[in-house]
């Protein structure tokens, strides 16, 4: 064959390549967003006895339709090579300034901190694949750090498989009083990344997650006799504007970093257990002092609710709001529509 026609067939084969790349990406895309718009709509739940998502058709109705609120989605374009443009899905994150993204995370909990182009999650939620999936959305594809809050399956049971497909620098863990197949899962996870350094932190370690400064705030000690308050709470100031991310813990650990006069005082505040009402007294609001609150659970109590309430705050609730998205420029914050 002559020397064109070689070049040709090159040509032709790196553009079959990168057509075959393009269609494989956008269905990539299209199955994460059915994925999560499914498990929004409850047609996707964890089975009780293996915990492995599975179809549950008789959740989806036409009330379900209705009330579902779909996320902003914007569509700027990459170029590839050969001209071939391709759709990115953006699910709310600013490139500048602070992003604090309550993700639905299957029946648990998990916060998205995004600043400077650097990310870290706190807990994973039920359903890793559903986390892991909102992660792509929003453009995530390896953390900086992961933090799993405490030791239950609400707040680590998908961070397995978060782990396993975003590998993050560092994961900060409870080390838990009673070592669950859960857990022990997470910590294989971590180990099997290859780059995942693990670390259970001492009460105020800080470390930088781009301009923002992450302090670990909780627990005051060791060894609860309830587990739930040896749980991680995070602290994360940025500029002139701070937001608390409470995890597991009951309002006994709560009412400890009072005692131990933790600064606590905070713009925003994600709220204990999702706003259950074992936790966020009118004495840990009232000290907190927050503009905004963040109730992330499906079922906040309603005494949590009037409490922030009363205190000033706005309170915005996962069942009414969907994900809720929180941004600061250093010197304000604000719910993101």
């Amino acid at each position: 064959m002559s020397r064109e026609g070689r070049s040709y067939v090159r040509r032709r084969r790196r553009g079959c390549l990168g057509g075959c790349l393009v269609n494989v990406l956008l269905v990539l895309g299209v199955a994460a967003l059915l994925f999560v718009g499914a498990c929004v709509l409850g047609v996707i739940e964890n089975d009780p006895e293996t915990g492995k998502p599975s179809i549950v058709m008789e959740n989806l109705s036409l009330e379900a339709l209705q009330n579902v609120k779909l996320p902003d989605i914007e569509l700027p374009e990459i170029k590839l090579p050969e001209d071939v443009s391709l759709p990115v899905w953006a699910y709310g994150v600013n490139h500048e300034g602070l992003t604090v993204k309550t993700l639905r995370a299957g029946g648990g909990e998990a916060v998205l901190v995004c600043c400077d182009g650097y990310t870290m999650l706190v807990g994973a939620g039920e359903n890793g694949l559903l986390t892991a999936g909102q992660l792509l959305l929003c453009g995530v594809t390896q953390l900086s750090a992961a933090v799993a809050p405490g030791a239950e399956q609400g707040s680590i049971g998908g961070m397995a498989a978060v782990l396993s497909m975003s590998k993050p620098d560092y994961l900060l863990y409870q080390d838990s009083q009673v070592k669950t197949a859960t857990y022990n899962e997470m910590m294989s996870a971590a180990q099997k990344t290859g780059r995942t350094q693990t670390i259970a932190p001492q009460l105020g370690l800080t470390f930088s997650l781009g301009r923002a400064t992450v302090t670990v705030i909780g627990p005051t000690r060791k060894l609860h006799s309830d587990e739930r308050d040896d749980g991680l709470s995070i602290r994360v100031d940025y500029g002139q504007t701070s937001v608390l991310i409470m995890g597991t813990i009951t309002g006994y650990g709560e009412k400890e970093m009072m005692l131990a006069n933790i600064n606590v005082d905070a713009d925003v505040l994600i709220c204990a257990r999702g706003g259950s009402g074992e936790a966020t007294s009118s004495e840990f609001v009232s000290a907190v002092s927050p503009e905004i609150a963040l109730l992330t659970g499906a079922e906040p109590a309603e005494s949590v609710k009037i409490t922030l309430e009363r205190a000033g705050a706005e309170v915005y609730t996962q069942k009414e709001h969907g994900v809720m998205t929180v941004v600061s420029d250093g010197r304000d914050v604000k719910v993101k529509p």
